[in-house]
């Protein structure tokens, strides 16, 4: 009975996914967010919605394609960048200028948030 409990205790103690590297490139009316997710935990992870606080509508895309998820390997990472798999926002509230930064929040199945402040770039 211990060691089930230990072992409960043990999974709830894993590091939670983070975001790193965060940049955002403008192009006309929209904005691409190229970022990694890391997933330090043993469980695959699958983003499956994001929301910006620059943008009215944040899509995953895989290639010139609206995809339905992110999916992150246990003990691994995701890069989303250029031609792959990224973030598309539209419906932008401003005009956005390099230096700044945004926050993107992104939701897993699971109903876990994973938070980057991106850098938009030239």
């Amino acid at each position: 009975m211990i060691a089930i409990i230990l072992s409960m205790l043990l999974s709830l103690a894993q590091p939670a996914p983070t975001a790193a590297d965060a940049t955002v490139v403008v192009s006309g009316t929209t904005a691409s967010v190229y970022l990694t997710i890391n997933n330090p935990t043993m469980y695959a992870i699958y983003v499956v919605s994001a929301t910006s606080n620059a943008a009215g509508k944040v899509e995953i895309y895989s290639g010139d394609k609206v995809a339905q998820e992110l999916t992150v390997s246990s003990y691994g990472g995701l890069e989303l960048k250029a031609g792959g798999m990224f973030l598309r926002l539209s419906d932008l509230k401003s005009a956005l200028t390099a230096g700044e930064s945004i926050t993107v929040t992104m939701m897993t199945d699971g109903g876990v948030t994973i938070a980057a402040t991106a850098v938009v770039k030239n």
